[in-house]
């Protein structure tokens, strides 16, 4: 192998080695958030309505442990 072979295959293992490191630390949390709503309807006589509204909402936090 010449020098210039020797020193690509060098930059290549440093720019993996980079990314693998990079892609570790930005895929060391998370975080999610789901909504949930139900939403009925029912109406009375006249003017009167009535309106039953819930709502759910779930949360997530991740984060990964020993870097």
């Amino acid at each position: 192998m010449t020098k210039k072979e020797i020193l690509k295959v060098i930059i290549s293992v440093l720019i993996a080695a980079l990314t693998a490191l990079a892609a570790g630390l930005g895929l060391s949390s998370c975080n999610v958030t789901r909504t949930v709503t139900t939403r009925s309807e029912a109406w009375q006589k006249g003017d009167t309505s009535v309106v039953i509204q819930t709502k759910t909402v779930e949360s997530y936090d991740a984060s990964k442990k020993g870097l």
